[in-house]
């Protein structure tokens, strides 16, 4: 390891950076082989003008929502914009090489492509259920799932202060904690035992900037 880590750093293949994402919150479906499927995109792109014609898109349901990247519905017209946005190829010829670009785009992907909020989503709760009983564990074990090291001092306060910047924002009222857990207006079910909504949407927020981070 320590000869790897001298090597220059280059970011992973498109379908990979969506695939640790949903390895890292439990979410991603293992099944090997099989159809290709059409994970969540928005209507309009299917539709003239983005669209040539319209297209029968058909947004996946469970676990075939999280197949690896590798299983995505690809259309020339219309590539699916996930993949895009991290220089997946297009599919009507051979690649040599890939391109490797860094552009702010794609920390936006990351950050707010609702495959990646939901990944945040379940990777909170995974944190609350499995990652001990106090913030500073809880903070670590979220370290360590996503980044695979501890976290170093300054890490883990700069977390630790997040967290509890965005718990006061919740108990002030100036967000609501089900649409930050959930994506709706409606309250979280099925919280880990001794939980509340407000610690699970601001774990929430803290997912999501470990999924957005380059490391």
């Amino acid at each position: 390891n320590r000869l790897l880590a001298r090597g220059p750093r280059f970011r992973v293949e498109g379908e990979i950076v969506r695939d640790i994402a949903l390895a890292t919150s439990g979410l991603l479906n293992p099944k090997i082989g099989g159809r290709a499927v059409m994970p969540q995109a928005p209507d309009y792109l299917f539709q003239p003008p983005a669209s040539y014609a319209p297209f029968p898109w058909k947004n996946e349901q469970g676990a075939e929502n999280y197949r690896r990247g590798l299983y995505t519905f690809r259309r020339r017209s219309t590539p699916y914009p996930a993949l895009q946005t991290f220089d997946v190829p297009n599919a009507d010829f051979s690649c040599v090489r890939r391109q490797r670009s860094n552009s702010p785009l794609q920390a936006l992907v990351s950050l707010n492509e609702p495959i990646f909020v939901e990944c945040a989503q379940n990777l909170a709760r995974k944190i609350l259920a499995d990652g001990g009983t106090n913030d500073e564990a809880r903070v670590t074990y979220a370290f360590r799932r996503v980044l695979s090291r501890p976290p170093a001092p300054e890490e883990k306060q700069e977390l630790q202060a997040l967290l509890e910047r965005e718990m006061k924002r919740f108990a002030d009222g100036w967000l609501n904690p089900n649409e930050i857990a959930t994506g709706k207006n409606a309250p979280a079910r099925d919280l880990p035992a001794g939980t509340t909504p407000t610690q699970l949407a601001a774990y929430t927020v803290v997912s999501r900037v470990l999924l957005n981070l380059d490391e």
